[in-house]
């Protein structure tokens, strides 16, 4: 027969917990109740042979055993088991005394001798749970009889402990339940430690209490212990909540037991809610899998666990968390318990990803870029070129990486650039420098090789980026540039040379257009003089074609003179400078067209609002001047119409004069730009051919150009133009 007696039989009464005792034989009642009640009192398992009446009206021998169930060290359960004892004694019904007698001897003898060796205080009782006397107690507490009688013993109790106690006790003895206390016992020395207090009622035949039997362990090392395991697992505790990040425990078995305040408020759910597999539910759907995978891995393997995976917040969101947990072992390596942490880790991962884009854009945009890039780290050594380098050296990045690139580096320059990239490189600064480096079929071509030094955001050093451009062809263009910079150099010296020697010569031209004028121009005038005189001394006798002839004479002596003018006027173009002046065209078209006194059948109408310009006033008046006389002496009509108008063409206007003569045909149009060109014969209209040649050469002169729009027929528009 097997039993188990559990906590309720802890709070039995005395008739519910023993009442099976009168199925005892007799003679073994006594015995039983006093054998078992010190083993429940101690804790200790135990055994007990007696005779039990069966239902064949017979006493059979039985042995029982009983073992307690202790956890968090205390007992919480009895497991006792009953079994025939000798079966040679299973058909007797009456026993002998003396081995039951002799039995009973030995077992109080032994117990005698196990409570001297355990320094347990033993004490009794009368039924009423008063004290006459305990031996024991009086020897730890230096008590004396009579301050332990009755209830006096109490006295010797810890002053925070007594009412509790004496409360605890009183309420066994009237129950007849198991007493069962703990509680602080001052010493003989004044020290208090705590005791474990266990008593137990004996029961006499006729099931009444005869007596209280019970015991004091010295507990006090355990309960320090305890107290200080108790201040240890708040003090984790309080650590724990106080992390900002999750942590939890788990059994051997990987079910969690324990999580800290921040899973609460980070999670949103109550302890109920995260019970069992609760904490499942805020794992992403898409995460879980993996997570049970890798922590089911864990526990059956006792590794350390690890896994990043998106936990749900409380108020829906869902972020990346690293979570890690370890096994805690005990000395002998078993697992005792899983200890786990979740760490929010979601700014890092979208940092993370971020820079993956960045890095990835960063080797797209530097793979595609028209130059090469390399990137070093800060032990100087090359980390990375972009696919342009590899693709001008035919190298992989394998063999390049390092300081495999100096390979490729001119012999000649592979010193004065190692030194240069470690000098910039100790200083932290910018570096430039040229040198050849061997292209992949096996010409050296000229590199300008920039380099930066790269910082973390924090301001750490992260070493250097750099690009290298070509400049082979550059290179050549500076050598070709150097020998014309040369050449330059000499054509100056010679243009200087022929610049003084022409200015030398235009002074003497100067000096000869001064003197061909006063010496042409004097006889000129002599000439027209004496024509006129001949002609009024003999007016009478002179017929009208003598007349036409001398009028004749004397408009070429004025053409004659007027040519001479221009040349010296033509000559002296863009010899002659004046001061820039702010010149209003408006008010320069006006006094122009006061000195022309145009025909007063003319129109000649300003179409446009006209600029103000920065500009030497006397080469443009004369410019106007000049064409809008062409265009009134050379117009076939007395009545004709003459425009004038302007454009603003950014670093420059454009002026146009149009008329509507007889206009100018195609082939024309640059031939009366030149000098002495004329398109109708001299002796129809006075015209020495020099005018346009002089508009034209002013207006070169002031970095514009002239043309001319128009057809035969048609009339003619002078276009001009003049920087701003």
């Amino acid at each position: 027969m097997d039993t188990t007696h559990g906590d309720d039989r802890q709070s039995m009464t005395v008739e519910q917990g023993w009442g099976f005792t009168k199925a005892l034989h007799p003679e073994d009642r006594n015995r039983y109740t006093t054998q078992q009640s010190l083993a429940i009192a101690k804790g200790q398992p135990y055994e007990i042979k007696y005779r039990l009446l069966a239902a064949d009206g017979h006493y059979h021998w039985y042995s029982e055993q009983g073992t307690p169930v202790i956890a968090a060290g205390q007992i919480q359960d009895w497991i006792v088991s009953c079994t025939p004892y000798h079966e040679e004694l299973a058909n007797s019904t009456v026993q002998p005394l003396e081995e039951p007698l002799k039995a009973l001897q030995e077992s109080e003898q032994r117990y005698r001798s196990l409570v001297i060796a355990t320094s347990q205080i033993v004490w009794t009782t009368d039924a009423e749970g008063r004290v006459d006397d305990m031996p024991a107690w009086r020897a730890y507490t230096g008590q004396t009889v009579a301050q332990v009688k009755g209830w006096s013993w109490l006295s010797a109790v810890h002053p925070e402990d007594r009412d509790r106690t004496a409360l605890t006790w009183n309420r066994a003895v009237q129950q007849k339940t198991l007493y069962d206390t703990e509680y602080r016992i001052r010493g003989a020395d004044g020290n208090y430690r705590y005791f474990w207090a266990r008593g137990v009622p004996v029961i006499a035949e006729d099931g009444s209490i005869r007596e209280w039997v019970g015991i004091c362990a010295d507990i006090h090392e355990r309960k320090r212990a305890e107290e200080e395991l108790r201040i240890s697992e708040k003090r984790y505790r309080d650590l724990a909540n106080a992390m900002p990040l999750i942590v939890w425990t788990a059994q051997p078995d990987g079910t969690m037991d324990y999580y800290n305040q921040w899973w609460f408020d980070y999670t949103g759910l109550t302890p109920e809610q995260s019970a069992g597999l609760g904490w499942q539910t805020i794992i992403h759907p898409d995460d879980l899998a993996e997570c049970l995978n890798r922590w089911n891995y864990a526990v059956s393997t006792g590794t350390f666990y690890e896994i990043e995976y998106r936990f749900r917040r409380q108020d829906g969101v869902y972020r990346w968390h690293i979570g890690r947990a370890v096994p805690v072992r005990d000395n002998d390596g078993q697992i005792i318990s899983w200890v786990g942490t979740a760490t929010d880790i979601d700014d890092r991962k979208r940092f993370e990803e971020a820079l993956k884009e960045s890095e990835a854009r960063f080797r797209s945009m530097a793979d595609n870029a028209p130059v090469m890039i390399w990137v070093s780290g800060t032990d100087k050594q090359c980390n990375w070129f972009n696919q342009p380098w590899l693709d001008f050296t035919g190298r992989s990045m394998e063999q390049e990486v390092g300081d495999g690139w100096m390979q490729r580096v001119h012999p000649d320059d592979k010193e004065s650039c190692w030194q240069i990239y470690l000098e910039a490189f100790t200083a932290r600064q910018r570096f430039e420098m040229e040198y050849r480096f061997q292209r992949a079929d096996g010409e050296y071509r000229w590199l300008i090789d920039t380099g930066v030094p790269r910082f973390t955001p924090n301001g750490e050093f992260a070493g250097y980026i750099g690009s290298c451009v070509d400049i082979t062809e550059r290179k050549a263009t500076e050598e070709a540039l150097k020998q014309r910079a040369e050449e330059l150099t000499y054509l100056t010296k010679v243009l200087a040379t022929t610049n003084a020697a022409l200015e030398k010569r235009n002074q003497e031209l100067d000096q000869f257009a001064y003197v061909a004028s006063h010496d042409l121009k004097a006889p000129l005038r002599a000439i027209a003089n004496l024509s006129q005189w001949i002609e009024e001394d003999i007016a009478d006798q002179l017929s009208a074609e003598n007349r036409r002839q001398m009028e004749l004479l004397r408009g070429r002596v004025h053409r004659l003179e007027a040519l001479i003018d221009g040349l010296l006027q033509y000559s002296r173009v863009g010899r002659t400078a004046t001061k820039p002046e702010w010149v209003n065209v408006q008010t320069l078209l006006n006094e122009v067209l006061t000195m022309l006194a145009p025909p007063p059948e003319f129109t000649i109408a300003i179409a446009t609002e006209m600029p103000t310009l920065h500009a030497q006033k006397l080469p443009l008046f004369q410019v106007f001047s000049n064409l809008i006389s062409n265009a009134i002496k050379h117009h076939n009509r007395p009545n004709g119409n003459i425009t004038i108008a302007a454009t603003d063409k950014g670093n420059c206007y454009e002026f146009t004069v149009t008329d509507d003569g007889p206009g100018i045909a195609p082939e024309y149009h640059e031939k009366v730009f030149g000098i002495f060109q004329t398109l109708e014969a001299r002796d129809k209209v006075e015209n020495t051919g020099v005018g346009l040649a002089i508009v034209k050469k002013i207006i070169e002169s002031q970095g514009g150009r002239i043309y001319i729009t128009s057809q035969a027929g048609q009339g003619a528009t002078f276009h001009f133009t003049w920087l701003k």
